[in-house]
């Protein structure tokens, strides 16, 4: 190999290492800022924004619907809610300072204004205001309940729910009231016309139980220009499970305490002009003294059939005159022959066991009488299945 070429070779190699540490550096050196630093610089300057509920320029609101301020990118500085006379409207914030809502109901009729402030990352304010109106109710409705407040009650009582005008938006209605039981219990919202509501559960319910009606109505929509007039939370308990069945055939009462058999009436049912009704019937009241009275259902006092009678004891289970009552001028008969005007007649002693032990809502079985409890004389909640009760009507 001649000088020249090894030469040029050497040339090579050295050539080589210089381009290699070239490259060497090149991959270590400090990169230079890209989009992510930018984007990192965005971020943090990210400016302020509000939303206000209702809209600007909205229409017929329902007073009872929150109004509310929501910042985002930021803090709220100031929410200011004000009728068109002036009067502010208090409100609340969360600790975040990012959402403010109203902490009361709007006035019916009303002309609002909600003015909101809040500054972003970037340190630039914003402001935003939004003018809307309240509707006009054409009807307010007011929710009566039974069971009251308080109350314990038997564990078959559904609660009820009766509305002071029509309600036609039902889907929105169930969605105000809400049923809580601190023992699991499954239940379901059933309509009896426009303004009756009940809440049955699928199986009784449990013994002891808390359950805790919480209904938010007020100043909401019930459809066709009627809304809630109040809101209400309504609590009460079952007390022990106590059912009572009797057959017509047997005319004897077995009544059961928590499923055990605590006692054996013979009872003295409907005469055949006037059989009492099957079917299973709640407690509805429980009196002493009370006083039988045939013009209650039609038959005046002073004709044929007629009486008016004051009892020791009586139970009502229907609206229609079925009590179970004590009735001592029919002993001999009681677990015999049927003597009564269609109520169940049993001893002065054992009436008083179960005033002294019942609560409205104590399940009472009848079988075997040949005439059915009609539809709503009474709570006859129970005549559904559970597949029938759920159907939307």
């Amino acid at each position: 190999m001649g000088a020249n070429q090894v030469l040029g070779r050497k040339t090579q190699i050295i050539a080589g290492i210089l381009a290699g540490l070239a490259l060497t550096a090149g991959c270590t050196a400090t990169p230079d800022p890209g989009p992510a630093a930018d984007q990192k610089t965005s971020a943090a300057t990210v400016p302020a924004t509000l939303d206000l509920g209702p809209k600007d320029g909205a229409k017929d609101v329902a007073p009872g619907e929150p109004v509310t301020a929501v910042a985002g990118g930021g803090t709220l500085s100031e929410v200011t809610l004000a009728a068109a006379d002036g009067a502010a409207v208090p409100g609340e914030m969360d600790p975040a300072k990012q959402r403010w809502t109203t902490s009361k109901p709007l006035e019916y009729g009303t002309k609002y204004t909600l003015t909101a402030r809040s500054a972003g990352a970037d340190g630039k304010p914003v402001t935003r205001t939004s003018t809307f109106a309240t509707a006009t109710a054409r009807a307010r409705a007011y929710p009566s309940v039974i069971p009251l407040d308080g109350e314990t009650t038997g564990v078959g009582m559904p609660i009820t729910v009766k509305f002071s005008a029509p309600v036609t938006d039902k889907a929105a209605a169930e969605k105000m009231l809400t049923v809580t039981s601190d023992k699991p219990a499954t239940g379901a919202w059933r309509w009896f016309g426009d303004d009756e509501v009940h809440y049955r559960t699928k199986e009784y319910w449990p013994a002891y139980s808390t359950i805790t009606l919480d209904i938010k109505i007020a100043g909401r929509a019930l459809g066709n220009g009627v809304f809630g007039k109040a809101d209400r939370k309504i609590t009460f308990k079952t007390g022990p499970s106590i059912i009572s069945k009797v057959s017509d055939h047997e005319k004897q009462m077995r009544t059961y305490k928590d499923g055990q058999l605590v006692l054996t009436s013979p009872v003295s049912l409907g005469k055949p002009s006037a059989r009492s009704v099957s079917g299973t019937m709640l407690i509805m009241t429980v009196q002493s003294p009370y006083t039988m009275d045939s013009s209650t259902y039609g038959v005046p006092t002073d004709s044929p059939g007629g009486y008016r009678t004051t009892v020791k004891y009586a139970l009502r289970l229907t609206n229609s005159g079925q009590f179970l009552h004590s009735a001592p001028w029919s002993v001999r008969q009681q677990g015999r022959t049927n003597t009564s005007h269609g109520c169940l007649n049993v001893s002065v002693e054992n009436a008083r066991w179960f005033y002294e032990n019942s609560h409205r809502g104590d399940v009472v079985v009848v079988t075997d009488t040949g005439v059915d409890v009609k539809p709503g004389d009474g709570w006859t909640d129970w005549r559904f299945s559970w597949e029938e009760w759920q159907k939307k009507v």
